[in-house]
């Protein structure tokens, strides 16, 4: 493997004084390049840096987790953008853990595909965005979750498009965490929470309220048969999910749906507490079940 060369000095010298920190991953999660923001973010140079496993970059408690998730993204990596809510955790040569933000894109050079990760550091002006953000899957919390799909509901309302809301609850997941633990039924919560992330539109907001509950604010999907494709491609997606660190996993999920032409006419709280009524009506159905409702 050789250091990665971007180009010319000119193009280098732009790439290095970017405001924002770069870092390149080949297909094996290794680092070939960062760029001297990075750099100076993380106190590491480039020759330091070169070769080694991005998993260096994060805080030991968390690098089985991400090392098992980046294996599964590199196998069909999509570009990710920053502003979808997460806030994450690096950690420095020193040891020093840093909050960032982090956009991925897949890129390639001479034939060989790389992922480029774009990193922003959250600064103590916005550090109240961490706070929002769930501990385990980097997903908004709940009220952060409220606070970012009233966004999406207002601009539902001015626009005239339908809104919809999905409440997904995992089956037998106390089955995971009784017969492995916490610590696998956390990387399955982790593994559920990048499903979901990879399965909708970058503009749609997914949030987890706690413990085996996730939600997600939909804009404008056109029809009923578009919805419920989405709702059931979750639930294929997330019953796909059968192995973490060697132990055979076997959960479903079940999903309640609320949806209105008229967004103006309901307020997004009484839309989830329906879709949370008719997510517990689909377990009763058994798993791996849907149930919606246009209100």
């Amino acid at each position: 493997m050789a250091l990665f060369n971007p180009g010319d000095d000119v193009f280098e010298q732009l790439i290095n004084e970017m405001p924002v920190g770069l870092l390149l991953v080949d297909q094996q999660g290794n680092i070939v390049f960062i760029n001297g923001k990075l750099q100076a973010l993380l106190g590491y140079s480039q020759e330091e840096i070169f070769g080694k496993t991005v998993n260096i970059l994060l805080p030991e408690r968390y690098r089985g987790e991400h090392g098992e998730m980046l294996a599964n993204y590199l196998k069909a990596p999509t570009s990710r953008a920053m502003d979808q809510g997460r806030v994450l955790l690096a950690e420095n040569k020193k040891g020093h853990e840093i909050q960032i933000k982090i956009g991925l894109t897949p890129v390639s050079f001479g034939g060989e595909a790389y992922v480029l990760a774009s990193m922003i550091e959250v600064s103590n002006e916005i550090i109240k965005i961490a706070a929002n953000n769930d501990p385990l899957t980097g997903l908004p919390n709940r009220n952060f979750f409220y606070e970012l799909s009233e966004n999406i509901r207002s601009e539902a309302i001015r626009n005239g498009v339908r809104l919809s809301l999905l409440f997904i609850d995992l089956d037998d997941f106390k089955a995971v965490n009784d017969q492995y633990g916490h610590d696998i039924g956390d990387l399955v919560l982790c593994q559920v929470a990048e499903c979901i992330n990879h399965s909708v539109r970058k503009n749609d907001i997914i949030g987890r309220l706690g413990g085996d509950e996730f939600v997600l604010c939909l804009y404008g999907v056109a029809n009923d048969q578009a919805l419920n494709g989405i709702a059931k491609g979750l639930i294929d997606k997330i019953s796909a999910i059968d192995m973490v660190q060697g132990h055979v996993i076997n959960i479903s999920a079940s999903i309640g749906v609320a949806c209105t032409n008229d967004p103006g006419n309901i307020v997004l709280t009484d839309m989830i507490k329906l879709a949370d009524k008719l997510m517990y009506q689909a377990k009763d159905k058994g798993k791996g079940k849907v149930i919606w409702i246009a209100c």
